[in-house]
């Protein structure tokens, strides 16, 4: 009944929805976290061909190493890494890169443990392969590998990652997700006036908001929305149901 009148409120304000609704609202502890220090060594395994040839320079705070047609930028917050170069027998579609994605991820897990396929988008000119970690059963919206396969070859990935989760709280009461869709109806509507938007994804989990430079984090619960037409999520705290989004982009251009 909370989720007919909660679409049934959505619709009239030019909201639909075309996602699985989580249902199980149980309270939820805050958990801590560290940052996950990096060993280039190991970097350079995953991502280079070889540790021939590779250059590194410093840039700002990050740590850049380029092979060839390869780079990777290191930094406190991120890692990304780009492949610029032609693929023998490549093929664009779905399928073929989903697999690639997989290899990468394959890879990676072996150093920071197991991931799990969130999503799959098609956009314009490439695919976008997501995987995220897990604490408790929960999805950790920070700790994220992005794939992106585009149609001429090229592949980017971000990766963020924090390790050795402890339960900080008691288990918090948290609201709804027919409030925290009440929430996030009132405020995407103070971004996109006068524009039907139409929400592809809603689930629940921990996030992270903004990094400083501090030792341990505290992430809380929160619902997670992505609509159409925009890569980036938007969040409804759980525990308060106030409404928040990510406001810092990267730019790998001028860090390259």
């Amino acid at each position: 009944e909370q989720q007919n009148i909660i679409i049934s409120y959505l619709e009239n304000e030019g909201i639909k929805v075309y996602a699985d609704i989580p249902k199980k609202y149980k309270p939820m502890a805050q958990i801590s976290m560290k940052k996950t220090k990096h060993d280039d060594l190991i970097l350079q395994d995953l991502f280079f061909d070889g540790n021939d040839n590779i250059i590194r320079t410093e840039k700002f705070e990050n740590t850049i190493f380029k092979q060839g047609d390869k780079s990777l930028i290191v930094n406190n917050l991120f890692l990304y890494f780009e492949d610029t170069g032609e693929k023998n027998n490549f093929y664009y579609d779905k399928q073929n890169s989903i697999n690639i994605a997989e290899d990468y991820k394959k890879r990676i897990e072996k150093v920071y443990g197991n991931m799990y396929l969130d999503r799959v988008m098609e956009e314009k000119d490439y695919f976008l392969i997501s995987y995220i970690q897990k604490v408790d059963g929960y999805k950790v919206f920070n700790n994220t590998l992005n794939v992106k396969i585009f149609e001429d070859g090229k592949i980017n990935i971000h990766f963020n990652n924090y390790q050795k989760p402890d339960f900080i709280s008691e288990k918090i009461n948290i609201y709804s997700v027919d409030e925290a869709m009440y929430t996030f109806s009132k405020e995407i509507r103070n971004l996109i006036v006068d524009k039907e938007i139409y929400i592809r994804g809603i689930d629940l989990g921990y996030y992270l908001k903004g990094d400083s430079e501090n030792i341990t984090f505290s992430f809380l619960p929160y619902y997670r929305f992505y609509i159409r037409g925009i890569e980036s999520p938007f969040y409804v705290n759980a525990y308060t149901n106030t409404f928040e989004y990510e406001t810092m982009v990267i730019n790998t251009e001028e860090i390259f």
